[in-house]
């Protein structure tokens, strides 16, 4: 199981704010965590996994018209070699669609995995929704680290939810990844990689 995973699986959730360090200056970051957890490296592949190029993916990638991931249950699905999100209007944010066919089970999760460098310093956040309605805002998600300290991943948990709130529905679902850094700090994300785990 990847450390993320487990992480997820036995999750004692509490809001805090965490003090991270990362190129030299020190961040404040809002987020949902694990207590006395700290994820040290992406999630690897699963024995069930789909891996999909995310520029053929169907779909515009917009609010209306998300790029779709299909059927997750019981997979792990990653849409590879997503082009950096760029501050401004229209392209700060990019749209994936997922369905799920009987509730998560612990553990799943849902979000990107990124590698951060000196000019695309801006992490790639998720947030998700089901039609109108917002189901975890950005402020949920765990962060992921690499060996060195620096972010490579940010990711929601869909079983369990946050605040003992039970498991994701069954259901289709759109899951938005942002940019929210200001362009003064970066102007783009880097390329990434959307990573859902429903098992």
């Amino acid at each position: 199981m990847s450390r993320i995973a487990a992480a997820v699986s036995r999750l004692s959730w509490r809001r805090h704010r965490t003090s991270v360090r990362a190129g030299g200056a020190t961040a404040a970051v809002a987020a949902v965590a694990a207590v006395a957890t700290t994820l040290a490296v992406a999630p690897p592949a699963a024995a069930a996994t789909y891996r999909y190029d995310c520029r053929r993916l169907s779909g515009a990638g917009s609010y209306s018209s998300p790029l779709n991931l299909g059927n997750v249950t019981g997979r792990t699905v990653v849409a590879v070699n997503c082009p950096p999100l760029t501050s401004g209007a229209g392209y700060a944010n990019r749209y994936f669609s997922f369905t799920l066919t009987r509730p998560a089970r612990v553990p799943s999760y849902a979000g990107a995995s990124f590698v951060l460098n000196q000019v695309q310093k801006s992490a790639v956040n998720p947030s998700l929704s089901s039609g109108p309605y917002t189901i975890m805002h950005t402020s949920a998600g765990l962060w992921t680290y690499d060996r060195n300290g620096a972010f490579n991943g940010r990711y929601l948990p869909l079983a369990p939810l946050p605040g003992g709130r039970g498991v994701l529905a069954a259901g289709t679902y759109r899951l938005n990844l942002q940019k929210l850094d200001s362009p003064l700090r970066s102007l783009s994300t880097p390329w990434f990689d959307v990573v859902v785990s429903t098992p």
